[in-house]
């Protein structure tokens, strides 16, 4: 449901601001939302939504974002982002987080916040509204936001160093290619200069009332929004807002916030960018175009054709490129917004080595083709279809739209103008334009939305691969080619055939059964031995989960043959099935709301995918020809093949790559069955090879359980026996999985080594494992050491050393093939700190098996165990889990008694008690890649 609801709700693509004069949307907002603008200038917007039930989102959205820095305080908006979490008029130093974690919401999950060249924007979601206290706090905190930040020497200079690994983190090579293109894509414009994250000479050294005056000047009333959504007493929180917000002043001599736009031109920008650890080449026609100030239905009308543009456009692009008879990798289109005044048309391209000025010549020719001759009558109808379905799973889906999804909606509208509607308002003007939508409109439409002014050329790729770059001047001669030679119109045969055409009979059902502790399962054994389980919820009102297991997996493969094993499921997926190739059947599944994706994992292989109550019987055709007519096209093995010796050729230069490859072969003790990507695989991949594993593991519907949760419709076991149970199966041959006892080697195993960087950075990988014996208890206590190592590194590590700007830390009990736990932490750092770095983690490590616990960190983990776990019963994907667990792990079911009661005996003595455990037990695996030199790069 997810991805339709986001077709949906991005639909109506308006990108101004809409409580300045010059920005305004003249489609009026949802009658539900109270909103209300305080004579200080705030602007507040509430509204009720019961999704998820007794809970509510807080946003503060700041109309202000780098854009509005001067040269000299390059980096302090993003800044003051940081410093809005270390202490405020109400909440001394850490005390926002420390509040809200005792009442479960989690920062990093629940609380976040980013800054943008254009807005700010803080969020405090998923808050219990059983605490009255609480609603009462958060909002408070908003109102510290708003104007009361400490900003404190020392909470200053500490963030410096947090800010300086921030800055580290983010220059990756795609950070250094876009740092270099938008010089020419804003060339004229201040957002030529500002990439948010800012000037590292400017962190490391403004003045401490540079940061409180850029404050005050931007961090005001006027340029603020409250949106709260959730399960609310409406009249209630706007009276809160009102008595809270009201009395925040507002400088009579406030200066205008000023709009920037990117200046026009008429001759083509070119700009080359090139980096060390860049890998592919694309090249990008982008055309720069004006948004309008004014928001009308006219405007609306023509971003549903602007979407719909793009479909087709990329449907004809992906046809091409599928027919593996092109010089192309990747060709696609896409509308993206560049600034509040400007959004971009772009036509990207990446050819096979060597063939970047060919590949560009195709995709151009393609978006000449259909701006030449327009769509097509089939292509508009499907299109139309689409949209309609899209539209029409969200309409029945309406109320199952979390707090979250709405709260964006109200920043957007209040940031950019962009409509507001009640769903079945957004649904009636958007479906009505659909469908009163010809062919002659949106032809004459897309003739003008590539002009020959406002065009960029950006070429990005590897500093090696420059001299193969397309000049300007060749490029000028693709463009002049491609409009004066002749075309034929776009023209396609469809394929009218059956999806399945067999006329299949409904099966017998051999047996029922009933899953323990979950009294609403039905469970069902065919005559064929397929395990069939289903549960009916009304988590959503119009949404079916999938999911189907079997054992085996790779671990069934011959060592030789994992190669093969790693594509097969994308190889399956690309490839079609049944009589339609992947074109044809996409055309075939157009309007139906159905998806199937097969997997196979080390120890498993199966399918998951999703469905609504009417279109359950296409998920299950595809689920049908999945077992018994997958295809394995040689066309889409060939641009596999060819997308794998083009990454072959800068593979060397990906850190990453290197990094993720030297842990992996860590892990395992450089066991043969290891994938690592190289020359050697790619040699080794084979068609034939593939397709045999797949049809090894998927042929036998007796190895499998299939899992069906959600509005599963009273018909649906009838269409189960009917596809499900023609799938041939035997249940005396059943498959296992097969421990091949990989894993690293005893003790501590150290790597450390050096590669080239454009920006020096170390990366810290460690890893604890080894056995022990799964218990429910033993599964929440690893993940709660995972938490409270995360607690006390976002401490000592981030706030106190200023050493990283986050080190993720996570701790878990796997099952198979064999219980074992899992502690494991990464992080990247200054080079010239990661010794003390390790022996602060080191220290805490051992500090949590040895010391009395902070009891405090102890008991907020546990009340946000208990809240998500409130929160993931209604959903239909925390079902699916469980019952694969019981299914495929044979792990019970713990009602809420239980879990509550598992958790309430979690202490101090029996975390110590594990951490003790895994330390002393474990095996540690310590990967380290640091620069072959530490000097810096500014």
């Amino acid at each position: 449901m997810t991805n339709k609801i986001n077709i949906v709700l991005g639909l109506l693509m308006l990108c101004v601001q809409s409580n300045y004069s010059q920005f305004k949307t003249t489609i009026p907002l949802d009658k539900n939302v109270t909103t209300g603008k305080l004579k200080n200038g705030l602007t507040y917007y509430i509204l009720r939504n019961e999704e998820p039930k007794d809970r509510a989102s807080f946003y503060f959205v700041q109309n202000v974002g780098a854009i509005l820095e001067d040269d000299n305080q390059n980096g302090l908006a993003h800044f003051l982002e940081h410093m809005a979490f270390n202490g405020t008029e109400h909440f001394k130093g850490k005390g926002i987080i420390k509040m809200l974690e005792k009442n479960g919401v989690s920062f990093g999950k629940d609380i976040n916040a980013y800054t943008a060249q254009d807005e700010t924007v803080y969020n405090i979601s998923n808050v219990p509204l059983k605490n009255a206290t609480l609603i009462d706090s958060t909002l408070w905190v908003l109102h510290d936001w708003s104007g009361s930040l400490s900003l404190t020497n020392e909470e200053i200079d500490a963030e410096r160093g947090v800010i300086r690994e921030e800055w580290r983190t983010r220059r990756t090579s795609d950070f250094r290619l876009k740092n270099q293109t938008d010089q020419v894509l804003y060339k004229g414009s201040k957002y030529s200069a500002r990439d948010v994250i800012g000037d590292l000479n400017i962190i490391n050294n403004f003045k401490y009332n540079e940061l409180r005056d850029y404050y005050k000047k931007w961090y005001r009333p006027d340029l603020q929004a409250v949106i709260i959504v959730g399960d609310i007493d409406v009249k209630a929180v706007e009276q809160k807002v009102k008595t809270i917000f009201s009395n925040i002043p507002l400088d009579k001599n406030a200066i205008a916030r000023k709009y920037y736009d990117i200046p026009k031109h008429n001759e083509l920008y070119y700009v080359a960018a090139t980096d060390k650890e860049a890998d592919n080449t694309i090249v990008t026609l982008r055309y720069v175009l004006e948004e309008p100030l004014v928001k009308d239905s006219a405007v609306t009308r023509k971003n549903v054709m602007n979407s719909f543009y793009t479909n087709i456009l990329n449907n004809r692009l992906r046809e091409k490129i599928l027919k593996n008879q092109t010089e192309s990798l990747l060709l696609q289109s896409y509308f993206e917004p560049i600034s509040r005044l400007n959004t971009s048309f772009n036509l990207v391209s990446q050819g096979k080595k060597g063939k970047a000025l060919e590949a560009f010549q195709e995709v151009y020719t393609e978006a000449e083709r259909i701006k030449r001759y327009g769509a097509i009558q089939a292509e508009l109808d499907r299109t139309k279809k689409d949209f309609i379905s899209s539209y029409d799973d969200f309409i029945q889906n309406k109320d199952k739209i979390d707090n979250d999804s709405w709260a964006e909606r109200l920043i957007n509208y209040f940031l950019k103008a962009k409509p507001f509607l009640s769903p079945q308002e957004d649904y009636n003007l958007a479906v009505s334009i659909i469908k009163s939508l010809t062919i002659q409109e949106f032809n004459d439409y897309i003739k003008s939305i590539q002009s020959k002014t406002n065009q960029i050329i950006t070429i990005t790729g590897a500093e090696q691969d420059k001299n193969d770059f397309p000049t300007k001047e060749a490029i000028v001669a693709v463009l002049q080619k491609v409009e004066n030679m002749p075309l034929d119109p776009y023209a396609k045969k469809e394929n009218t055939k059956a999806l399945v055409e067999k006329d299949l009979k409904a099966v017998g059902i051999k047996k029922t059964f009933k899953i323990p502790g979950i009294a609403d399962s039905k469970g069902y054994t065919l005559e064929n031995g397929a395990n069939i389980v289903i549960l009916p919820t009304t988590h959503s009102q119009d949404q079916i989960e999938f999911f189907a297991f079997g054992k085996g997996g790779k671990s069934l493969v011959k060592t030789d043959d994992l190669a093969s094993a790693e594509i097969v499921t994308t190889l399956a997926r690309y490839s079609g099935l049944g009589n339609f190739d992947t074109t044809g059947l996409k055309d075939k599944l157009s309007g139906k709301v159905a998806q199937l994706i097969p997997y196979i994992t080390e120890n498993t292989q199966g399918f998951q995918g999703s469905s609504n109550k009417a279109d359950l019987e296409t998920l299950l055709q595809l689920l049908y020809l999945s077992f018994e007519s997958p295809r394995f096209d040689p066309a889409i093995f060939g641009i596999l093949k060819n997308q794998y010796q083009d990454r072959l050729e800068n593979i060397k230069k990906d850190n990453e790559n290197a990094f993720n490859d030297t842990i992996a072969l860590a892990n395992s003790n450089h066991n043969p069955r290891t994938i690592v990507f190289d020359e050697k695989f790619v040699q080794t991949i084979d068609i034939q090879q593939a397709e045999k594993i797949y049809k090894e593991l998927m042929h036998n519907a007796a190895n499998f359980n299939f899992i069906f949760v959600g509005n599963v419709p009273e018909e649906a076991l009838g269409l189960i026996q009917k596809y499900i149970g023609n799938i041939p199966g035997d249940s005396k041959n059943t498959m296992s999985f097969v421990d091949h006892n990989v894993g690293p080697k005893k003790g501590k195993t150290v790597v450390h080594f050096e590669r080239p960087m454009e920006t020096a950075k170390t990366t810290v990988y460690l890893h604890l494992t080894g056995k022990i014996e799964y218990t429910p208890e033993n599964a929440l206590g690893m993940y709660t050491i995972g938490q409270l190592l995360s607690k006390r590194f976002l401490q000592t590590i981030r706030e106190e050393e200023g050493g990283s700007y986050g080190v993720n830390v996570g701790g878990s009990l796997d099952i198979l093939p064999k219980p074992q736990f899992d502690l494991a932490l990464t992080f990247d750092c200054n080079p010239e700190k990661q010794e003390k770095l390790m022996q602060i983690v080191w220290k805490e490590i051992n500090d949590l098996k040895s010391k009395p616990l902070n009891s405090n960190d102890l008991e907020d983990i546990k009340k946000a165990l208990l809240k998500n776990r409130e929160e993931s019963l209604k959903t239909n994907s925390f079902w699916i889990d469980i019952l694969q667990n019981i299914l495929l792990n044979q792990i019970s079911f713990k009602n809420e008694a239980e879990y509550k009661k598992i958790i309430s005996k979690m202490d101090q003595n029996t975390i110590q008690k594990l951490c003790k455990y895994i330390v002393d037990s474990s095996s540690s695996i310590e990967v380290i890649m640091n620069p072959e030199t530490v000097k810096e790069k500014k």
